[in-house]
């Protein structure tokens, strides 16, 4: 679990503005972040995308569970930015149990669904011939944005974390939302840039 060294915390301003919020959660994403490297990540995200074909038969098979996995991901980065408004608007700390059972229970409702999910999910990409490399494009940064903000809401509810992150309390919890949400999803891309997919 990530404890936010005392020496490393970030300084909290008492007014939160967008860019106060914008700027503290570029800092903890920062710090939560900063012993990934390129070449790990990319190395993990090849290997789920060769499992992946090693899963599969056709080209077909391929692409349906591509499919599948954008659409099981995109709508658990949706669960996420629930879980963490829950926080936010509650005002309190949840035990990390009890959040990690709202993540599982978000999973099984979506695997529910999955079936009519996917056929919206199609909607959206085509039937184009470039679908396979739009959803690998796609799946890439969701997953790894998704695990960004995973460890942000574990690092968040830390008992050790808690005296520092209760702060982000005052705050109005849209705009904590939307920067959580646009910096994970920024330090994905970035992390991502110049990886080769099969």
């Amino acid at each position: 679990m990530v404890y936010i060294h005392a020496k490393e915390r970030v300084a909290f301003a008492m007014e939160w503005t967008n860019d106060t919020v914008s700027r503290t959660v570029m800092a903890l994403v920062q710090q939560l972040t900063k012993d990934w490297t390129k070449t790990k990540v990319h190395s993990e995200i090849l290997e789920i995308f060769m499992n992946m074909r090693m899963e599969t038969k056709t080209e077909e098979e391929y692409v349906s569970l591509l499919l599948t996995n954008v659409a099981f991901a995109t709508e658990s980065s949706f669960a996420l930015n629930k879980i963490f408004e829950l926080i936010l608007l509650n005002k309190q700390f949840p035990p990390a149990e009890a959040v990690q059972a709202w993540l599982t229970d978000a999973h099984e409702k979506i695997q529910e669904q999955l079936p009519t999910l996917r056929e919206v999910y199609r909607k959206h990409f085509g039937d184009e011939e470039n679908i396979k490399r739009k959803l690998e494009l796609s799946y890439c940064p969701v997953l790894l944005s998704n695990r960004i903000k995973t460890d942000f809401i574990f690092a968040f509810i830390h008992e050790q974390n808690q005296p520092m992150m209760k702060d982000f309390f005052d705050a109005d919890p849209k705009v904590v939302l939307e920067a959580l949400h646009h910096i994970s999803g920024f330090f994905a891309s970035m992390i991502l840039e110049d990886i080769e997919l099969i």
